[in-house]
């Protein structure tokens, strides 16, 4: 046995995505479930996969967190030009360096107060849910690391039709809390079902000047596995539409990413999917949204035709 399957295995649960395959990737249940997350989102099961690492090295008060891998992600990314939009990227041939930035009319003090630093993994695009196990606290009880088991969407949601497994990771987390700062870094333990090869960087909240506002500042650097229909067919070879493609899938997480702060700022629910819902429930309102979707998409066609 591999020591991917012995991985997968160890850490396993019934809700568990597995790594998948080009022949389960063509399955009718394979399909429904990507159908399910384009068009029925919000039927879709919350998760909270289990922490089965061996956490005695991280508990241990020698253990300290090496935060050089990302700050030097950040260097490189600071010699980039910054769109319109507050985002910069770097592409490379295995994976993305991205920054995102985003400046808010709301006061530090009262913002950081509100979001939780230590919480934000919440907050990115199409999380199905998180457990979170604090290893370390301040004096003062707030978490200052911790290791995190994700399970989200495969991300642009497309691609699930594509081969891109849905996401399952362990990441550790150290939080610094400063007067004018709060930043939470992030860094790849494992990956479970092998759909994350690396994502490490930092998400952190900062005072502007002044103190009238809140800056957002996300760096990572992040490298997932291309989806393997898209690989089979040799559209992965073409840069300028891979490019293409992920940037306009960076900037859709990062406007969703930053919107859903926002919201946990206002003290909204954040998060898709319903706690406790029944898969196979799910499944059939998916089936029923592609039904009508794929006889509306007929009904068009012949209308089309009888006017030709």
């Amino acid at each position: 046995m591999s020591a991917r399957n012995e991985l997968y295995l160890h850490h396993a649960a019934p809700n568990t995505v597995p790594e998948g395959n080009l022949l389960s990737d063509l399955s009718p249940r394979r399909v429904l479930r990507a159908a399910q997350i384009v068009l029925a989102k919000s039927s879709l099961s919350r998760k909270r996969l289990p922490i089965r690492l061996n956490l005695d090295e991280y508990r241990s008060p020698d253990f300290r967190y090496d935060t050089g891998s990302a700050e030097k992600v950040q260097k490189m990314l600071e010699d980039v030009p910054l769109t319109d939009e507050g985002m910069r990227w770097i592409h490379e041939d295995d994976g993305v360096l991205f920054y995102g930035t985003r400046t808010l009319d709301l006061p530090y003090d009262e913002f950081v107060d509100r979001v939780d630093i230590s919480r934000v993994g919440d907050c990115f695009r199409d999380v199905l849910g998180i457990n979170t196990r604090v290893l370390h606290r301040d004096e003062a009880g707030r978490p200052l690391l911790q290791v995190e088991r994700i399970a989200a969407l495969a991300q642009p949601n497309y691609t699930a039709f594509m081969g891109k497994d849905e996401l399952d990771v362990y990441k550790l987390e150290w939080m610094q809390y400063g007067p004018d700062e709060v930043r939470n870094w992030m860094r790849t333990v494992c990956s479970p079902n092998a759909s994350t090869s690396a994502d490490d960087g930092y998400l952190a909240f900062s005072r502007t000047a002044g103190g009238a506002g809140t800056r957002i500042v996300f760096v990572a650097r992040q490298a997932f596995p291309r989806p393997r229909l898209l690989v089979l067919s040799g559209l992965d070879r073409w840069g300028w539409f891979r490019t293409l493609l992920t940037e306009n899938a960076y900037r859709r997480f990062w406007n969703d990413t930053v919107a859903n702060i926002l919201a946990r700022h206002e003290g909204k629910e954040i998060g898709i999917g319903r706690p406790g819902r029944d898969e196979q429930s799910g499944r059939r309102r998916a089936l029923g949204v592609t039904a009508v979707g794929l006889a509306c998409a007929t009904y068009l066609r012949r209308r089309a035709k009888r006017r030709g």
